[in-house]
């Protein structure tokens, strides 16, 4: 694979740069998932104090847009990867980083309308509307930061060519992020 050949001929200081780069970039994202897991168990807790969810006099969040923007961000892992295997190769990537730019805001888009459209009650009742907001909410601003970093390699694409793709390897693995937490947040908020 052209991607093996290109570390190859990276020197030993630099093989390890990356080799720690790639490390570095497993813990954070083991941490950050650890945060996401955190906030379905207070889903769960806030949950079990109520006879049901939602309560009472609240309807149900819709699955149509919901499922719609799940696929499209499944959609976009699946461009996003083909744009690192496309740099890996040395091979131009753009198209395919720009197709999960695109996917990604319109998800991030249809997301900010299902949060502004959220049930919302008053007293004990508004944690059903209040845990899905701070949930879809933490993972959209990670979805926002990681997009703008994706943008900054678009715009600065000239400087990433073969022998220097970590920007682009990093950016797909945070877009991966991006999607692992989403679906665990799906499946959360929308069927169970």
């Amino acid at each position: 694979m052209q991607h093996d050949v290109l570390e190859q001929e990276l020197s030993r200081q630099e093989r390890l740069a990356l080799k720690n780069r790639r490390t570095g970039m497993t813990i954070f994202q083991i941490s950050w998932m650890m945060v996401f897991v955190c906030l379905i168990v207070v889903h769960w807790q806030i949950r079990a104090n109520f006879a049901a969810w939602p309560p009472e006099g609240i309807a149900r969040l819709g699955l149509g847009l919901p499922t719609l923007a799940t696929g499209l961000l499944l959609a976009s892992g699946w461009t996003v990867r083909g744009a690192l295997r496309r740099v890996q190769r040395d091979q131009p990537f753009l198209g395919a980083w720009r197709a999960t730019l695109a996917l990604g805001a319109i998800f991030v888009a249809i997301m900010a309308w299902e949060w502004l459209n959220a049930p919302v009650a008053s007293g004990a009742d508004r944690q059903y509307g209040m845990v899905f907001r701070v949930m879809t909410a933490f993972h959209a601003v990670h979805a926002l930061v990681i997009g703008l970093y994706m943008w900054r390699v678009d715009r600065r694409a000239i400087l990433y060519g073969s022998r220097d793709f970590w920007a682009v390897e990093a950016g797909a693995k945070l877009w991966y992020f991006v999607v692992a937490a989403w679906i665990m947040f799906y499946v959360v908020l929308y069927w169970v």
